[in-house]
């Protein structure tokens, strides 16, 4: 796997992507902890997360399609340029004291247009990087960065926030509403974020990539290109309940750990920001090393990684229960370790089954599908999800997770997890034998 760090030119690429990691992970903590701090409130948490997705959401497809057209590189190139301009003007507003919840929400919104461009882009680059037969190993390269920025973005983000950390817990009292002493901490934290956009940015500048195999121009609007990768997905079993499963699991998953769990560090922990910040890297940590992991040893057999990746996720969504039902700190980082191992390895091999599997000319659609599936979904939940937090935290959070548990469950046990041709090949191969 490391030999590919001995390419220049993908070295070059690991960098950015690995600087730009970091930054993303400061704000996924520094974002909430502004909200509940600016309003006190759970329900507004979620909805600012709804204004930074649902435009995700909606353009999420289209910017699969403009990666095809153009290049993966490119469109991350400008929307690390977008989002290093949008974080600096968050960060100027903190300094100065001007800073409303009007405005977070305004850049929510802006940071997820950028989003939507961004996400198919990351997923579609190692193709045009590497050779077919080093997919799986640049895969684990590229998730063991993404992992490792998830270890030191939130530890980062901890420190600058809470500064000096203090363990103890305090009572179930709300929180006072009002930045305080956090602003100038949330202030570094975005100004911070900035730098890493940039420098991601600049190192785009000198990656260089293979360009894909491109449909001719026959007119087709992008409504029909987006089409035609939502039939080729569908068309295969395994593809079909694979992006379904992840659509469920991340619906009840995404929102507690980015919306609940701040809200309960909060509610737990005198320094909650640091205490989330280090559940968080703990799994960071374990993701970082099962994609390490993915990267080193044979991958499963085709058949077998959907039906694993389901049951992989059952015991991720348990940790939401677990967490709730037993406080301690430390609890939650042992088992968001363990969660973060099963999951970064098994996206790997996914991730490169999907890869491998997909037309050229159909990547970017499809891995923005798979993108869509797994945070598409994230404006409804976190809404949905919010008010639910709003009413009763700790129980909400347990519904979530019995949700994921069943729906993994469930899905581990189907027979078109092991199916990849399309329905009229298994019409014809059942035939035959």
């Amino acid at each position: 796997m490391l030999q590919l760090l001995k390419d220049r030119n993908f070295l070059i690429f690991w960098i950015g992507e690995f600087i730009s990691v970091i930054g993303d992970h400061i704000s996924m903590l520094a974002f909430p902890w502004l909200v509940l701090q600016l309003t006190g409130s759970e329900m507004m948490m979620g909805l600012v997360f709804a204004a930074q997705g649902l435009p995700r959401a909606v353009l999420m497809l289209m910017g699969g399609a403009v990666v095809d057209r153009t290049s993966p590189r490119k469109v991350m190139l400008y929307t690390n340029i977008i989002r290093m301009v949008l974080m600096l003007v968050l960060a100027y507003l903190l300094f100065t004291d001007n800073v409303s919840i009007e405005i977070v929400f305004a850049i929510a919104l802006a940071f997820g247009i950028a989003d939507a461009f961004f996400y198919p882009a990351t997923t579609s680059i190692v193709p045009s990087l590497v050779k077919k037969d080093d997919l799986q190993q640049g895969n684990a390269l590229v998730q063991t960065t993404m992992w490792l920025g998830v270890i030191i973005g939130p530890l980062i983000a901890g420190f600058v926030i809470a500064g000096e950390a203090n363990l103890g817990t305090h009572s179930a009292a709300a929180h006072a509403v009002g930045l305080g002493d956090d602003r100038a901490g949330l202030a570094n934290a975005f100004a911070l974020d900035s730098v890493t956009f940039f420098v991601s940015a600049l190192t785009l500048l000198f990656v260089r990539t293979r360009n894909f195999e491109k449909e001719e121009d026959s007119g087709t609007s992008m409504l029909e290109e987006i089409k035609e990768a939502v039939v080729f997905v569908w068309q295969v079993p395994a593809f079909r309940l694979g992006f379904l499963g992840i659509a469920a699991l991340e619906f009840f998953f995404q929102a507690p750990i980015f919306v609940g769990l701040p809200a309960l560090a909060d509610l737990r922990f005198e320094e909650g920001a640091y205490i989330y910040g280090l559940q968080i890297a703990a799994y960071g940590t374990g993701a970082f090393l099962g994609a390490s992991s993915a990267g080193l040893f044979r991958a499963p057999k085709d058949e077998n990684i959907v039906r694993i990746m389901f049951s992989l996720f059952t015991f991720s969504g348990a940790t939401i229960a677990l967490i709730v039902l037993y406080p301690p700190y430390w609890w939650g980082m042992v088992v968001f370790f363990i969660a973060g191992c099963g999951d970064s390895w098994i996206w790997v091999h996914f991730t490169t089954l999907l890869q491998k599997r997909t037309p050229e000319k159909l990547l970017g659609r499809v891995m923005s599908l798979l993108m869509f599936m797994s945070v598409g979904l994230l404006p409804i939940a976190a809404v949905i999800m919010g008010v639910a937090f709003e009413i009763n935290l700790e129980g909400a959070l347990i519904v979530a997770s019995v949700a994921i548990m069943a729906a993994c469950g469930i899905g581990a046990l189907q027979p078109a997890a092991r199916q990849f041709g399309t329905a009229k090949q298994i019409e014809t191969e059942s035939a035959a034998d």
